[in-house]
């Protein structure tokens, strides 16, 4: 009796993944390939390697190709792809580089996914400095962009980061350098920074709802009311001009 084909397909994904010797025995005969059953798992495991490569250019760059396909493997092998679409592959990936390189590898292969994500994030048209005069202070709740992605680091990544895709000096590694980084799109180009102190309650209230009014008087509650007025302000015109607010709810 013929297996049904969707059985078929099944087992051959598990073995794709797994390897099992005993499955391809099975799946042999049922295909009609014999020995060049590897043929296809071999394709499959260079797919996603490939995918990992391109989508972790800088932690690549920082790792160099033998640590980083050794790795990767590692990681095929730990959490095959169970997505549609192999852009979405490799989510796990920095916190594997975590365990096995350190925590600059890791935060420079987030940063990677996350400029990544940037890049196909939803469009939204910036508000300009002119539509501030018809916003209502006492209620309005600052909307960012949506592609906007806060990425939360312990170390200079960033700075490392830069200067791997620009082509410039690598800075020293700076293991204790946390702090926050912004990354999002003007245009079509993703850009990043740090938050500055005050910033990061600005942003974090912003993205939590909170209104503008609400947020003065948040930081206001730990100093001069005025100096934490003209403090968000500056942060607002900041953000106007890097193309970060999308509009006022």
């Amino acid at each position: 009796m013929t297996e049904p084909l969707a059985d078929l397909q099944t087992r051959f994904c598990a073995w794709l993944r797994e390897g099992d010797e005993d499955l391809a025995a099975r799946l042999a005969p049922a295909l009609r390939v014999g020995p060049g059953l590897t043929v296809y798992q071999n394709n499959y495991r260079t797919t996603l390697v490939e995918a990992l490569r391109e989508t972790h250019p800088r932690a690549l760059l920082w790792l160099g190709d033998a640590a980083f396909e050794s790795i990767a493997a590692r990681f095929i092998d730990a959490q095959p792809s169970s997505h549609w679409t192999i852009d979405a592959y490799g989510a796990g990936f920095p916190a594997l580089l975590h365990k096995t390189a350190g925590a600059i590898a890791a935060e420079l292969a987030a940063i990677d996914r996350a400029v990544g994500e940037v890049f196909v994030g939803p469009d939204a048209v910036p508000v300009q400095a002119d539509a501030l005069a018809d916003v209502d202070w006492d209620g309005a709740v600052i909307r960012l962009v949506p592609s906007l992605v806060v990425l939360p680091i312990a170390t200079n990544a960033d700075a490392l980061w830069l200067a791997l895709a620009n082509g410039d000096a690598v800075p020293a590694a700076d293991h204790a350098a946390p702090g926050t980084l912004m990354l999002w799109r003007q245009g079509f180009e993703p850009v990043m920074r740090r938050l500055d102190g005050g910033e990061a309650v600005m942003l974090e209230r912003s993205i939590a709802g909170a209104s503008f009014a609400a947020i003065c008087e948040e930081l206001a509650q730990s100093g001069d009311e005025a100096a934490a007025v003209t403090a968000a302000g500056t942060v607002l015109g900041r953000w106007l001009g890097e193309s970060l607010i999308a509009g006022f709810d």
